[in-house]
């Protein structure tokens, strides 16, 4: 099928989906108020990418020979994903970095689980075709996809085996054709507006042989019939656009998956009751190096925007003269240029992985990006929070502001800008820092790619420290004569 339009994309949102929201049943996420102007926004990416100017930016040629969007690509070069780095950020740019659950994401995801074979198959060699079939799927079909990794928080203290049966999902039974899921997953992000979803992940380090019907993963349509989706809150208001201009066009939707006897065919299946396979399925796909790509650069994008927002609004009132205000916005800035350098180094410092030839992220650059920006972020949106100070709480609507009787323009005027473009301007900055939406941007962040001190905390267990502990031990080395320093092992001198 190759790269669909704006047009394929919403017919294709028509369909048996059971998106509940309110106590009922939302019948066409494309007309839903709430959620309809979001259906429109990823629409646009499709668009996106069949612009024929963007081409060479955008799509690459498969080796089927029609073209797909690069976020598909199986990296065989460093070049190849300084390519996809390219185009993750002509999308976040175009969406200020306030979609984090675009459609390139999940494409680079569908890439991973398809080049994990070695993984997957390693005990069953079926799952490793299934998982790449999944893929090529998704890369013909240009498949909008959710997934659910985690299990619903109802008691993470107690071991999964000695939980309720089955409210974390799992496998109920299978048969010839496939396995039959019970349970929940969360949290689908996008999921009223994707066409399939992947779940696996949760929990991992299983152990006890019982929990192998855990074990699983596997991709289906939003609109099984065994598939419900339980939305949050809707944070689209549908006022005018200078009232409310973030929420009306990025309210991704947030969702719990819960199974019903789902059945899933064995050619939808990666992993099933392979505690193995299971365990290994974050480190082994290398998750964080492939879906993080996309998360820093969609970052970078997410801190520029907040830099200029900073700036006008200090510009505003020409508080920017002050050196406190200086100082915050020059914070801003230096996350910035530091999320642009650990892009580039991600690219830069990329590895090929023996098992499949293919090129992922330097792993410490994208850890060391995506462990910074969720203590990052509450910091920026402090920023924000201080530099509009009080001006939040006075700012008034657009028809409001529209009444020639109240002749308003002079109370709200700027030093720098007429009344209308400030009120603007703070109306847009407090959607991002003190609005329902903006809550629910702070929360993504904060936990986006797990708890942050487990994730530093793991990421402390695993490394590698003998380097830095023999740079210490060398230090401690009694001098010898002229030899003031000892020798690391690959600079000593030849006898």
């Amino acid at each position: 099928m190759g790269l669909r339009t704006g047009d394929d994309y919403l017919a294709g949102l028509k369909d048996d989906r059971q998106i509940w929201y309110e106590g009922r049943r939302i019948e066409d996420p494309t007309t839903e108020p709430g959620l309809r102007n979001t259906a429109l926004t990823v629409a646009q990416y499709y668009d996106f990418q069949n612009n024929p100017d963007l081409a060479d930016l955008l799509t690459y040629e498969t080796p089927d020979g029609d073209r797909a969007h690069i976020s598909f690509i199986e990296p065989r070069s460093k070049d190849d994903l300084r390519r996809r780095g390219a185009a993750f950020a002509a999308w976040s740019e175009v969406t200020a970095g306030l979609m984090g659950r675009a459609p390139d994401y999940m494409n680079a995801c569908m890439m991973a689980v398809g080049a994990a074979g070695h993984i997957w198959g390693a005990r069953d060699p079926a799952r490793a075709k299934a998982a790449y079939d999944i893929y090529l799927h998704c890369r013909r079909d240009d498949v909008c996809m959710t997934h659910t990794f985690v299990n619903p928080m109802t008691n993470r203290f107690v071991p999964i085996s000695d939980q309720e049966p089955f409210v974390n999902a799992g496998i109920v039974d299978q048969n010839a054709d496939g396995i039959f899921v019970s349970g929940a997953r969360m949290v689908g992000t996008l999921a009223p507006f994707s066409d399939e979803s992947l779940s696996f992940g949760a929990p991992l380090g299983l152990v006890d042989p019982r929990d192998d019907v855990y074990a699983l993963g596997f991709q289906t349509k939003v609109d099984n019939p065994g598939l419900k989706w339980i939305c949050r809150d809707i944070f689209d208001p549908e006022k005018p656009h200078f009232d409310r201009p973030l929420s009306t066009r990025f309210e991704e939707m947030d969702s719990i998956a819960v199974f019903e006897n789902a059945f899933i065919p064995w050619e939808d299946v990666f992993i099933a009751k392979d505690l193995e396979a299971h365990n290994m399925s974050i480190p082994g796909m290398k998750f964080m190096q492939s879906l993080g790509h996309h998360v820093v650069v969609k970052n970078v994008a997410k801190t520029r925007f907040l830099f200029g927002l900073a700036h006008l609004l200090a510009e505003s009132s020409l508080v920017s003269n002050f050196i406190n205000v200086q100082d915050r916005l020059g914070d801003i800035l230096m996350w910035l240029q530091t999320m642009e350098s650990l892009a580039l180094a991600a690219v830069e410092g990329a590895e090929m992985n023996p098992e499949n030839g293919i090129y992922y992220c330097n792993e410490a650059a994208i850890n060391a990006a995506l462990r910074l920006y969720p203590e990052v972020y509450p910091r920026i949106i402090d920023h924000l929070y201080q530099l509009g100070g009080g001006g939040y709480v006075s700012i008034p609507q657009e028809a409001t502001l529209d009444l020639a009787e109240l002749a308003i323009d002079k109370y709200y005027r700027g030093a720098s800008a007429d009344a209308k473009d400030k009120v603007s301007l703070f109306r847009l900055a407090w959607e991002m820092c003190g609005s329902g939406w903006g809550g629910r941007q702070e929360l993504y962040e904060r936990f986006f790619f797990g708890d942050t001190q487990r994730m530093k905390s793991l990421n402390y267990q695993f490394y590698d420290k003998q380097e830095a502990t023999d740079m210490v031990a060398r230090i401690l080395t009694p001098p010898r004569d002229r030899e003031r320093l000892a020798w690391p092992d690959k600079y000593r001198p030849r006898v």
